[in-house]
């Protein structure tokens, strides 16, 4: 039986991560134009950054980013995540087996 799920290339997980920061920084730029707020820049872009990556992981089990490149969190088993590996996953830390799929284009389930 072939699995649904394989590993993606490394170059993959980086675009998405490219793309995640983009969004992000526009996104921030938006926001402290628009707000009008004194803060450091750097440090905005950090914390929105975080806060879109727990937001979005949580909600969908993946950032934008990663949704348009067609990665997912799983399992070594090709398992949805649980809430607290989804939350450690927000931070960029890969607990007990979690790790970057990516959906083989002939697999039918989700």
């Amino acid at each position: 039986m072939d699995k649904d799920y394989t590993k993606p290339n490394y170059g993959r997980v980086v675009l998405a991560g490219i793309f995640d920061a983009a969004i992000t920084i526009a996104l921030s730029i938006f926001i402290l134009q628009f707000l009008k707020i004194k803060i450091n820049g750097t440090l905005f872009v950090f914390l929105i950054f975080i806060l879109y990556r727990i937001m979005t992981i949580i909600s969908y089990n993946a950032t934008p980013g990663m949704r348009l490149l067609g990665i997912v969190y799983l399992t070594e088993v090709e398992e949805q995540i649980n809430f607290k590996e989804k939350l450690l996953a927000s931070f960029f830390i890969l607990y007990e087996g979690v790790d970057y799929f990516k959906k083989n284009k002939d697999s039918n389930s989700i």
